[in-house]
This record gives structure tokens, C-alpha cells and sequence, in this order.
């Protein structure tokens, strides 16, 4: 880095740390963190803007007589103030289930720096997204096409009252490549982007601009389907959201509040025995990694839900005072990663094998539905209608609904093979409810 604070401030935090003890502090938390980054944007295929940015900030967060008090800032000479705020706010803050830290753990080293990132020049970013922008207007010069990369490396510290000093340096890269095709009222969205912490065969053009062809290409026919109920088919960036049901079903607060519709079923078979799901927070140069959590509590690999039976809820450390539980090490109680094991038969395989359903590769207002209890109704911005094994088309102006905890528990099938992005399978889930709009 051009410019490093971190070792300058460490001592500082450490009198912080005594000084909130002196006032009356029972804990005290300083989160730290520096970053430096290059980026460059597209917009209607012509390049906006290439960019560097340097961006400093901390967090006290302070717990004194039961309740908590935070604040935070970015002027290194106003620690003292900031402290002296974030004890007051705790006159006023929400109540602590805690009143100490619990002592450092022995903790996994897990890789997050790599210096191959800081090979990524500005100057390759530019002519890599003009590479991909060149592309599709090649396919088609009418679209407005966007794409954007960076490259970023940070350092970090973490100081609390009972020990916990632990400091860290990342570098991270992103690509993303996007299209918008309007044809009167219809517009056809399609995206694709990749990310990691090192440079690695994850940082593929071509795969990209195919992505996106797949996509001018099926969507170049239109297709109808009537009401029903059918299976869908969703890709490995889908999977994430009709796993938040799940995520949020496990968190331990909500478990004690009683507000979980998963509450009362741990160790049931509460979804199908073809799914399995393992957190795994150790593997390096995932952005979602984490060697411990917020109160310093060790991570590990957990499964979740194993053939179908939930195994585990996941708690915080003032989570699981609160319960009278064990911490799993999650900080706000959610899961780190939520990896899908794979099946036994490939996702080609499986798209062959429906006779008729929906490819769906992104919904408008997900979201926005009653994920808690596992309800969604939302429309379905990109889908295509899948007949005998084969895209034929694109659906448009059609809704799906369903319940995705009792969707879970049908015959539903995980592809043997995964992205190499996200490591999660393509998936088929029958049973979902799809209307579309009468003209």
C-alpha cells in the first residue's frame, strides 16, 4: 500500500481500550480498517470513469452498565472524542446480554492477501472491460452495454478488553459485464460479474461475454406458458436467495424470540434428503472467510442442514447469553457461507430431463417478499420456457409463488457439477405456482 496507518495505530488502540475501562466500561471494542483501490466504469458502452480511492475508518463500540453505546469516524486524532460519545451512547443503547469479551481463541490462518491482484493496472482494467464492451456490440449494436472493474487492498486491526489483538491485510478484485436491450415496453436485462480476493483463473473474460450471450441469444425468441404448476430451473447465482428462508430460520436470536418458523425443528427432517448445506468460513481468498467473529469467538465448517435434517442454529456471543446457548461464532447469527452439496447427475443432464418448466434467471422483487416465513410472489425479469429438455424462448410478464420451506422438502435435485464462482449447483425444484399477465 502507498500508504500504511496500521501499525501507528495499534498502540493507540490499546489506550483506548484502557482509557473505556477508566470510564467506567466493562468491554470495549476498536475496529480498524484502511483501504486503497483502482477502478474504472462503463456506462453505454463508453468508458465514465477510471478512479482511485483511499478510504480510512474505526468503530468503538463500548458496553457499561448492561447496555451498549458505538460510534464511529474516520479522523484518526478524534479517537478520544469518538470514545468518549460511543460510552455516552451506552446510557441510551440497546441492552447487552454480555457484560466482558470472551478470551481470544486459537484461530486458522486462512489466505486473503495475494500480490498477483496488484498486477491488475488501471490501464489493463480499461482495455479488458473495452474488450468485453467491443464484444457484445458485436452482437448486437443497439444494446447499452456496461461493465466496471476494480482491484482494492486493505489492512485491518481488532482490539478488545479482554485480548483479542488480531490485524490482517486483503487485496479483493471485481469484473462485471451488463446489457439493457428496450424494445418498446419490453427491456431485456442480463448481467454477469466476478469477484475473488486472488487473481485466478476466476478472472475470465470469455466467460463473461458468454454469459451474456447466452442470454441475447435465448431471449431472441419469445415464448408462452400457461398457468400452472411447474418445476424451475435455477442456476448457481439463484441458489443464494432461495436458501434465505433457511438463513434466516437458523438465526438464534430469532430461535429464542420465538419468531422463526424453524423454532421447534431442529434435528427433523425438515427439507429433502437431497439437500445438504455446509458453512465453511476457511477456504482462502473467499471474500466471505472469517478466522472469528465479532467478539473474537474462533469460526469453524458446520453443517447446517444434513440430507434434510436441521442440524444446528447459529448464535453471537450476545445471542447466545441471551439464550443460555453455545456461540457458534456467527457474527449477527448468519451464516458465513451457505455451499449446496452436489448431486449425482449434471446440470445438462438435468435441464434435458424436464418436460416442461421455467429456466429462471432473475426475479424482480424478491426481496420484497415474505422470505421470513418462506413466502415469495414476484415476477420473473429473466425466464425462459423450457419443453422437451430445451430452451425454446423467452417468458415474459409471468409471476411465481411458492413457499420455499415446503418447496424444499419436494423432490428437488442439485447438479453433480458447480460454478466455479459461487461452488454452488444448478437446481430443480418442482412445484411452483407461475401466472401470467392475459392481454
Amino acid at each position: 500500500m502507498r500508504n500504511t496507518y496500521l501499525h501507528n495505530m495499534l498502540d493507540r488502540f490499546a489506550g483506548l481500550i484502557t482509557k473505556a475501562a477508566k470510564q467506567g466500561a466493562s468491554a470495549a471494542k476498536v475496529s480498524f480498517s484502511h483501504g486503497e483501490s483502482l477502478s474504472c466504469s462503463f456506462e453505454a458502452g463508453r468508458l465514465k470513469y477510471a478512479d482511485s480511492a483511499e478510504s480510512l475508518g474505526y468503530n468503538i463500540a463500548t458496553i457499561r452498565d448492561g447496555r451498549s453505546g458505538v460510534a464511529g469516524g474516520n479522523i484518526p486524532d478524534a479517537m478520544d472524542e469518538l470514545l468518549e460519545r460511543a460510552i455516552s451512547f451506552a446510557r441510551i443503547g440497546a441492552v447487552a446480554h454480555f457484560s466482558h469479551y470472551p478470551a481470544p481463541g486459537s484461530y486458522v490462518d486462512i489466505n486473503s492477501d495475494s500480490p498477483r491482484v496488484l498486477t491488475l493496472t488501471r490501464e489493463k482494467m480499461i482495455s479488458d472491460c473495452q474488450d468485453m464492451v467491443a464484444y457484445v456490440k458485436s452482437l448486437d449494436d443497439s444494446l447499452d452495454i456496461s461493465a466496471s472493474a476494480d482491484r482494492s487492498e486493505s489492512e485491518s486491526a481488532v482490539v478488545n478488553s479482554a485480548g483479542l489483538h488480531e490485524t490482517d491485510t486483503q487485496t479483493s478484485w471485481s469484473i462485471s459485464l451488463g446489457i439493457q436491450k428496450t424494445s418498446g415496453t419490453d427491456m431485456l436485462f442480463s448481467y454477469a460479474g466476478r469477484g475473488w480476493l486472488d487473481l485466478n483463473e476466476l478472472y475470465d473474460l470469455e466467460a463473461l461475454k458468454s454469459e451474456i450471450a447466452f442470454d441475447l441469444q435465448h431471449a431472441a425468441r419469445s415464448a408462452k406458458i400457461s398457468d400452472g404448476t411447474y418445476p424451475i430451473y435455477l442456476p448457481p447465482r439463484m441458489i443464494r436467495s432461495f436458501l434465505a428462508p433457511i438463513s434466516m430460520g437458523i438465526n438464534g436470536r430469532d430461535v429464542f424470540k420465538g419468531s422463526s418458523p424453524l423454532k421447534d425443528e431442529l434435528g427433523k427432517q425438515c427439507f429433502s434428503p437431497a439437500l445438504t448445506i455446509i458453512d465453511n468460513p476457511h477456504i482462502d481468498f473467499s471474500p466471505s472467510s472469517a478466522a472469528f467473529d465479532g467478539a473474537g469467538i474462533a469460526t469453524r465448517p458446520m453443517t447446517l442442514v444434513d440430507q434434510g435434517v436441521l442440524t444446528t442454529f447459529l448464535y453471537d456471543y450476545d445471542s447466545a447469553c441471551l439464550a443460555q446457548a453455545t456461540p457458534t461464532g456467527h457474527s449477527g447469527c448468519s451464516p458465513y457461507t451457505m455451499f449446496v452439496q452436489p448431486g449425482q447427475r449434471s446440470a445438462d443432464a438435468m435441464l434435458k430431463s424436464i418436460p416442461k418448466g421455467l429456466y429462471i434467471k432473475q426475479l424482480l422483487g424478491f426481496g420484497q417478499s415474505n422470505l421470513a416465513n418462506g413466502d415469495f410472489s414476484c415476477n420473473a425479469a429473466l425466464a425462459y420456457l423450457i419443453e422437451d429438455g430445451e430452451i425454446v424462448g423467452r417468458v415474459k410478464n409471468a409471476m411465481v409463488a411458492g413457499n420455499i420451506l415446503c418447496l424444499l422438502k419436494g423432490d428437488i435435485e442439485f447438479s453433480s457439477d458447480l460454478d466455479p464462482q459461487t461452488r454452488q449447483p444448478y437446481a430443480i425444484i418442482p412445484g411452483v405456482s407461475v401466472v401470467t399477465a392475459k392481454n
